[in-house]
């Protein structure tokens, strides 16, 4: 099955590569959950991207990055400490990189449409980046809280 991909949009004032540092560095904030929720695959396309295709007709230049993963499995739990994780933590942190604010700040396309810098950060659900003891440690606290939700 092919992997999904979503475009995103830098904070405004961020040049490509200040954008690109804090969304790798963000990938070890993000990862704990997708490996918790069971995700196989996830990587981080950094610009400046291009299409796939010299057909396509798709504007690249608001973006800075696109996501890259396998479409959402709904059999995983809706656990209200994992959605505090996503909301207190993961996105807190997506602040400082992501334009939040824009009307627009990702735009989900069709699979294998952009290219550049890919960053495999999850290959066949084994994590293929270091997690700082810092990050494990608010991962774990969040954890301990979902054993109390039992």
């Amino acid at each position: 099955m092919p992997n999904n991909q979503a475009l995103i949009k830098s904070k405004p004032g961020l040049t490509q590569q200040q954008f690109s540092e804090l969304w790798y560095a963000h990938a070890a904030i993000v990862a704990p959950m997708f490996s918790y929720s069971g995700v196989q695959y996830y990587a981080q396309i950094h610009g400046p991207l291009t299409t796939t295709s010299s057909l396509s007709t798709l504007d690249l230049s608001p973006w800075a990055g696109a996501a890259e993963k396998p479409p959402s499995d709904s059999s995983v739990e809706d656990l209200p400490w994992l959605n505090d994780y996503y909301r207190e933590v993961v996105m807190v942190d997506e602040k400082r990189f992501l334009d939040r604010d824009a009307e627009v700040w990702f735009k989900r396309i069709e699979p294998g449409t952009v290219e550049g810098e890919r960053k495999i950060i999850i290959d066949g659900g084994k994590l293929l980046i270091e997690i700082p003891e810092s990050v494990m440690r608010v991962w774990r606290d969040y954890e301990k809280r979902g054993k109390g939700e039992k």
